[in-house]
């Protein structure tokens, strides 16, 4: 049974022809976002690419923005899924964190014509919302999980949307600017930011050159 994020209750059991029609919606939405950009996108051409009629798309979504979030939802959750199978879930700070990290990278490089789409259109603003929300959540779910007793010197949340929007900029800048550096590169600078921050890196790089 599948959870809604946001009333954190499970949805009620689907059926296989609902099941098949929301997957429909979503192939169609990401299809069109590379085709012709988000704001360009209407009802009426989600339902004929998904082949299915307007009240169908009515039945699911209450718009095309729920609709987009479902999608980009539907594969960040097969995304945490595949990390899983590679072992426990483990927390930012972890050395094998950048492992993670890597993959996450590898995934958007090889979806990078759907998020250049997605970052280059101006109507995507709450959309970009609702990717740092998600992960920020998965990042304070580990942190819970690592972090049971311990009273932390500023609320969790802050420190998970914090770690979030840092990695959902770098991710932005990294698609926009036609990928640089490798998955790997920017998994281990992503990662050194998260467990040093700005004047942490500064510092470890004047010590290391001698630079007053």
């Amino acid at each position: 049974m599948e959870t809604n994020r946001r009333t954190n209750r499970p949805d009620p059991p689907r059926d296989r022809r609902q099941r098949r029609s929301r997957r429909r919606l979503r192939e169609a939405m990401l299809a069109l976002l590379v085709a012709k950009g988000y704001e360009n996108i209407t009802i009426a051409e989600l339902a004929e690419q998904a082949d299915l009629n307007r009240a169908t798309f009515y039945l699911h979504y209450d718009s095309k923005e729920q609709l987009l979030v479902d999608s980009l939802e539907a594969q960040f959750d097969e995304l945490v899924a595949a990390m899983k199978t590679h072992g426990a879930a483990v927390p930012p700070w972890s050395p094998t964190m950048v492992d993670d990290l890597e993959r996450i990278f590898i995934y958007v490089a090889d979806n990078a014509e759907l998020y250049r789409a997605l970052l280059a259109d101006n109507g995507v603003g709450y959309v970009a919302q609702q990717i740092i929300d998600y992960i920020a959540a998965v990042d304070e779910a580990q942190m819970r999980q690592a972090l049971p007793e311990m009273e932390l010197p500023m609320p969790l949340e802050l420190l998970s949307r914090h770690i979030a929007g840092s990695f959902f900029a770098n991710i932005a800048w990294w698609v926009t600017n036609d990928m640089p550096y490798s998955p790997r590169y920017m998994a281990e600078m992503v990662h050194q930011l998260c467990l040093q921050g700005v004047a942490g890196v500064i510092a470890s790089t004047i010590a290391e050159q001698g630079t007053a």
